[in-house]
């Protein structure tokens, strides 16, 4: 049971940093496509 509850703390750990570290990539390609839609609008927005 001594050993039990630290590799649970370990293994949770692991999961958690994960899930964040997957879910700031996702925010990361969101803000790239954003960009380069944004891009675009200006493109065909300006004066020609």
């Amino acid at each position: 049971m001594e050993v039990l509850i630290p590799v649970l703390v370990i293994v949770i750990s692991v999961l958690v940093l994960r899930a964040v570290g997957s879910w700031m990539l996702r925010i990361n390609d969101v803000i790239d496509l954003q960009k380069e839609i944004l891009q675009e609008l200006k493109k065909m927005n300006s004066p020609k």
